[in-house]
């Protein structure tokens, strides 16, 4: 008896075919669902009926407040969180949402090792090149110091930034066929 149970111990499932260097029990079948399960949804919903688009911020000006700014080493960029307010009772497309309260992120995409080499799509200047001129046009539009690195960290350690009022340029970009907001550009006000 224990060399039939050793045997089908070593055999695939439903096969009988031994499994090549394989000592221990076979491996269980993939879970299924089970339709006699109680299962439970917590919620009820239709999609059909009640889907409603994310609502987009008109193109225009808009003043906000940075209330988050951080750095991502991935990307290396640093990213900024806008909150809007101040903006005189503005909703946004939909006719119901209020602007204010709404956040936005803008990016800084910070030089890395390679942009040297590699030109812009437009053949002008090199990727490192477009990079500096960006942060520093930035930097001086939100009449704050990004000269260096060193400087960025500080400030980003210190939260120098949080809470700097801006203006901001809100535009649309579309990603798998989606439309969403972002900010074109980003001014101290």
């Amino acid at each position: 008896m224990a060399k039939k149970q050793e045997a089908a111990v070593n055999e695939t499932p439903n096969t009988g075919t031994p499994l090549p260097g394989f000592d221990g029990p076979a491996p269980p079948d993939e879970e299924t669902f089970d339709p006699n399960a109680d299962v439970q949804i917590a919620g009820d919903f239709d999609t059909e009926l009640e889907y409603k688009p994310v609502p987009l911020i008109a193109k225009g000006r808009y003043n906000g407040n940075v209330t988050k700014v951080i750095f991502d080493p991935e990307n290396q960029t640093i990213v900024w969180t806008v909150t809007f307010a101040g903006n005189e009772g503005r909703v946004l497309m939909d006719g119901e949402t209020q602007v204010d309260g709404v956040t936005l992120t803008y990016k800084n995409w910070l030089p890395k090792p390679g942009d040297e080499d590699e030109m812009t799509k437009t053949g002008r200047q090199t990727k490192r090149q477009a990079k500096v001129n960006m942060l520093k046009d930035f930097a001086d539009a939100m009449k704050i110091n990004m000269a260096s690195p060193k400087i960025i960290i500080e400030s980003l350690a210190n939260q120098d930034w949080i809470g700097h009022g801006v203006a901001c340029e809100v535009g649309f970009s579309t990603y798998q066929g989606r439309t969403f907001n972002q900010i074109d550009r980003m001014v101290a006000s």
